[in-house]
């Protein structure tokens, strides 16, 4: 038997050369895949850092806007609260004024002879009760309480004669009128006039 002879020995070596290059370019590959995978492993990790600074940071602001505002709410509810108080105060001392100036007005609508008894305030309405010694007298307060810009509605409601007081014979009434809001206001004429209150003389 003959002994097999390579007669072409650089093929053979062409050969397991050409096997080192593709093993060293399917590692040389994987290598690069690799690396390629892992640096844009770590691209992404550090995007991803950032992007969760980012929603950090915004959150932290967005506690802080939650805080001002709500800060904001309360100081909106007390300042309501102050500007409440205040029309509170200022509606009283509105009050307190018109009840001083009636105080002052009722001495020169009410004529001699006549004697109130109890004034009865209800914001804007006043009753007045009291007696007089004539009709004549309760008349005259009729009209000047109609004529006076700074009442309204004035409605004579009760004429009782012949009341003992004091032992004499008095006239007992009972009037109602509401405070002008404004003194430039027209008083509205009574429903019970008085030509009508004369008619009890």
């Amino acid at each position: 038997m003959l002994p097999s002879i390579n007669i072409l020995p650089w093929r053979e070596q062409r050969r397991e050369a050409h096997r080192q290059r593709f093993f060293q370019s399917v590692v040389l590959s994987l290598v690069v895949a690799f690396g390629l995978q892992f640096a844009l492993g770590r691209y992404a990790e550090q995007q991803q850092r950032q992007q969760q600074t980012r929603l950090d940071y915004l959150n932290q602001q967005i506690v802080k806007v939650d805080k001002r505002i709500a800060a904001m709410k309360v100081s909106e509810k007390e300042h309501q609260a102050l500007l409440t108080r205040l029309e509170v105060v200022e509606t009283l001392q509105r009050q307190r004024n018109k009840t001083t100036d009636f105080m002052n007005l009722m001495p020169t609508l009410i004529p001699e002879g006549v004697y109130v008894d109890k004034i009865k305030m209800n914001g804007v309405l006043v009753e007045v009760t009291g007696i007089s010694d004539s009709t004549a007298r309760l008349a005259t307060m009729l009209d000047s309480l109609e004529k006076s810009p700074q009442l309204n509605n004035v409605e004579m409601h009760s004429i009782v004669h012949d009341k003992p007081r004091f032992g004499k014979k008095y006239q007992t009434f009972k009037v109602s009128f509401e405070l002008a809001q404004d003194a430039d206001t027209a008083s509205v004429l009574p429903r019970f006039h008085a030509e009508e209150v004369r008619r009890y003389g």
